[in-house]
């Protein structure tokens, strides 16, 4: 019985986190099939950026990657987002946060180091094996006229994958474009 509750109380304060959180007041329909730890171990965790949401902060971005470890805690992973801009020789580390599946499709995630900034992200198209799209929304930081949305895959995308992602961009009328890398 007690269970149950605390079940139901952990599971509304969460949704009530999910929904104070700046910028996620975009309802979106998340991927039934999303499973977080099935992502996790995936090509070991490894995943390429093949779309980023177009702005002035990434012009220069040549190209990028995701690492996803599990944690000794149950349910949560450890992930680090690494970059390279057209004239860097090495990868230099965007992201380093603590993620953990919150409710179906949607995972939360702090950051790494003194200053904890939280934020949402929500898996609107998971395909495994293949790629996945999803969007971030946070109260925190950056250009509040992109919505921030991006791919992952295992590789280049086939021409039925890039047409889901454009009937999906076309859906949820993102504001800002989505440019390969």
């Amino acid at each position: 019985m007690w269970n149950v509750v605390f079940l139901v109380g952990l599971a509304t304060l969460s949704a009530a986190k999910l929904q104070d959180m700046g910028r996620c007041n975009r309802v979106v329909v998340t991927d039934g099939f999303f499973n977080l730890t099935k992502f996790s171990e995936e090509n070991k965790g490894i995943w390429t950026f093949v779309k980023v949401p177009a702005s002035k902060n990434n012009m220069e971005l040549k190209s990028m990657y995701l690492t996803t470890k599990a944690t000794k805690r149950p349910g949560q992973y450890h992930t680090i987002i690494y970059y390279k801009n057209k004239h860097d020789h090495e990868y230099k580390v965007f992201s380093d946060e603590d993620i953990s599946d919150s409710l179906s499709g949607h995972v939360l995630a702090v950051t790494r180091g003194n200053k904890k900034l939280e934020f949402k992200i929500s898996f609107l198209k998971y395909v495994p094996g293949r790629y996945a799209y999803y969007s971030i929304c946070s109260e925190e930081g950056g250009d509040r006229k992109v919505d921030y949305r991006y791919v992952v895959s295992h590789g280049p995308l086939n021409s039925d994958e890039v047409v889901d992602i454009r009937n999906l961009e076309a859906q949820y009328k993102f504001s800002g474009a989505l440019k390969n890398i």
